[in-house]
């Protein structure tokens, strides 16, 4: 098995309203909810926002992950349970900042391209234990705002893992 090198490397994601409503799936945002969205963005890009190059170094394979830490996955939870629908925007917000962070490192992204999920091998897998994550077969990680895609892009859902049950997948008939 091939250990793959894990390189850190600094996100910057851009905060896009209209990326976000989309993403909330809102056509407006009030004025207070956007200044409450302010402090969250700035301490999650500062402190909980972790973005890595996972790269077999004996050849073909090299991926980006991009994920927010269990203290942000905390945060959402005790939100959600105050007020849902707070929770759910919170939620969309998470989601823009890690979408946009991989927008950062990989331009089609932005295109609106989906970020494709590899099937990890061995080399990934090791990556994600040390990093402190896990990997589950239905295809996702320990984290609940994280993405794994090909670096740079490569495909879309012809290389998918969830190819065969994403409902925007192109591959079905």
């Amino acid at each position: 098995m091939a250990k793959y090198d894990i390189t850190p490397l600094e996100p910057k994601p851009e905060f896009d309203i209209m990326y976000y409503m989309e993403i909330a799936g809102e056509s407006r945002i009030d004025q207070e909810m956007m200044d409450e969205f302010g402090p969250f963005w700035d301490k999650w890009a500062a402190n909980n926002l972790k973005a890595y190059e996972l790269k077999n170094p004996e050849g073909e394979g090299k991926f980006l992950l991009i994920y927010l830490d269990e203290e942000v996955d905390s945060t959402i939870d005790g939100i959600w349970q105050d007020s849902p629908t707070h929770g759910l925007l919170i939620h969309a917000l998470a989601i823009t900042m890690v979408m946009s962070s991989a927008q950062g490192f990989i331009p089609e992204l932005s295109d609106g391209q989906c970020a494709p999920l590899p099937r990890p091998g061995e080399g990934v897998l090791g990556a994600f234990s040390e990093l402190g994550l896990t990997w589950n077969q239905e295809g996702s990680v320990n984290r609940k705002y994280a993405v794994l895609t090909p670096y740079p892009y490569n495909g879309g859902c012809e290389i998918c893992y969830l190819s065969s049950t994403c409902p925007k997948s192109t591959t079905q008939q």
